[in-house]
């Protein structure tokens, strides 16, 4: 059973992941679900069919397959397999032998589902994949965050340790949840090339390694950023689905110009690595500018211009163009201007510089905006600039609007203990399903309204009624009632949200 649906078998891994760039075409890896999958999720409205992209190692029939949340399960009806070669990069030829496609009940709960195959003999889980939701509502939001770095800096040792930066974002995961965006995005920089041990107080010194038959493994490093690490919790456990694209230090073991084992390695531990979202009438396009499909196998400034262009551009005439079209990228000097004049490109959400930043380019015109950092070791010395930032981004249709960088906490250079977050939300009894009354507090200390905060409460089994806030769903869970609230929160204020049995 793979767990998470990573390669768990370690010299399998390293066999794979050496000369790469030589048997790409060919290789497939260990039984898995390629997508929905770690930087790829699905967003799938209930009563509707969605693909699977899966690796059936030993042709197995499939037996079911089935989304499990926090407090609901849905069996999906299997519709159809088909067997072939299903290339899901068109750069490095990767591909799955089965393509399975699945419906979902209509009115199922809204939540964020692992993703479970169940073949003969094995298990395969994608974890925290499938958001469903009832309706791709026009008006719909998103953070943005980037250059989390996850694993420059080391603590403890090699074999049993953890990535230091995600005691910020473990923080930042708290405020992501009671904002409750309809999906993040993540411009890159998601682990490092290297790792530190030892670092000095400044977050620089002691001993690197860059080499991948060294511990912490690659495997290791995407397993701290996607699923945390030591109680710490990874981008996963954000309550909405998070879509990754690739920076310059996502990679491990592999040479820097060898662009074709880069991606590879992308492909087999994070999934598909160029891809495209239709949120209602918005076109998300998640694109790689560092790793591969350069021309001529060289990184330039038209990324669009090669293979990932194409399958673009397929996108776009595949589900429209729509009213708004978003692209996210690392590297802020990338911009394939020809592309987003050609696509009416409005938004592009990028990284890789530290600093925030927000300026115009093209003729449309495009926005670029990036956000500074929300978790980076290292960095200390300079946390008033860059450190602990994210962006907001709201969407109506054709329009949108971008806040100013916001700071989670107050004090981002503190121990993980001392951190004092700049959002928090409190239960005045405990929230663990036995309560018949209960109240959310919600304390904003941002400088930044926030519109359809969650507050999910687990109550006794029974019917409720709620003040200060809009019931979004209420629904069962053996033996209890699940109640999420949309709450409106003012700019540094506090809102209560009571909830009453009827």
């Amino acid at each position: 059973m793979s767990v998470f649906n990573t390669v768990k078998n370690l010299s399998f891994t390293v066999l794979c992941l050496i000369n790469l760039s030589a048997f790409a075409q060919s290789f497939i890896p260990a039984g898995s679900i390629v997508y929905p999958f770690r930087a790829s999720p699905a967003i799938v409205k209930t009563g509707t069919q969605f693909h699977i992209l899966y690796n059936n190692k030993g042709q197995y029939p499939i037996d079911s397959v089935v989304l499990k949340g926090p407090y609901s399960q849905v069996r999906l009806k299997v519709d159809s397999i088909s067997k072939g070669r299903f290339e899901y990069d068109s750069y490095t030829r990767m591909y799955t032998n089965n393509k399975i496609w699945v419906a979902v009940p209509a009115g199922r709960p809204e939540d964020m589902y692992d993703l479970v195959v169940y073949t003969a003999g094995t298990v395969e889980v994608s974890r925290r994949s499938v958001k469903l939701l009832r309706e791709f509502s026009a008006k719909h939001s998103f953070i943005h965050i980037t250059d989390t770095h996850v694993s420059r800096n080391w603590v403890g040792p090699a074999d049993d340790g953890f990535a230091e930066e995600l005691q910020l974002l473990d923080r930042f995961i708290t405020v992501a949840n009671i904002i409750s965006p309809d999906l993040v995005v993540v411009t890159g920089d998601l682990i490092h090339d290297y790792t530190r041990f030892n670092k000095d107080a400044r977050g620089w010194g002691g001993d690197t390694i860059k080499g991948y038959t060294k511990l912490p493994t690659i495997e290791e490093k995407y397993r701290n950023y996607f699923e945390g690490a030591k109680g710490y919790r990874g981008v996963q456990y954000i309550n909405a689905p998070v879509f990754s694209v690739p920076g310059n230090h996502d990679f491990y073991g592999m040479k820097e110009d060898d662009h074709p084992a880069k991606a590879a390695q992308w492909n087999v531990l994070c999934g598909i690595r160029v891809s495209g979202l239709a949120y209602a009438g918005t076109r998300f396009m998640f694109i790689d500018d560092y790793l591969g499909d350069p021309v001529n196998d060289i990184p330039n400034k038209k990324p669009m211009s090669g293979l990932q262009g194409k399958a673009l551009h397929n996108f776009l005439n595949t589900y429209g163009k729509g009213q708004l079209r978003i692209m996210a990228q690392h590297r802020h000097d990338r911009a394939d201007t020809a592309f987003i004049n050609q696509q009416k490109v409005g938004l592009i959400v990028n990284g890789h510089i530290h600093t925030p930043h927000a300026d115009t380019l093209g003729r449309t015109p495009t926005i670029r905006i990036r956000p500074g950092v929300v978790a980076r070791s290292g960095e200390n010395h300079r946390w008033e600039k860059i450190l602990g930032l994210f962006r907001i981004i709201r969407i109506d249709g054709e329009k949108f609007e971008y806040s100013e960088p916001l700071r989670f906490c107050s004090n981002p250079i503190e121990t993980y203990d001392k951190i004092k977050l700049n959002l928090t939300l409190n239960f005045k009894a405990g929230n663990t399903g036995t309560a018949v009354s209960n109240e959310a507090i919600i304390d904003n200390k941002l400088s930044a309204l926030l519109p359809s905060c969650r507050v999910r409460f687990v109550m006794k089994k029974g019917v409720y009624t709620v003040t200060g806030g809009l019931v979004h769903q209420q629904f069962d869970s053996g033996a209890y009632s699940i109640v999420d609230v949309k709450a409106d929160v003012q700019a540094n204020a506090i809102k209560k949200v009571s909830i009453q049995l009827k």
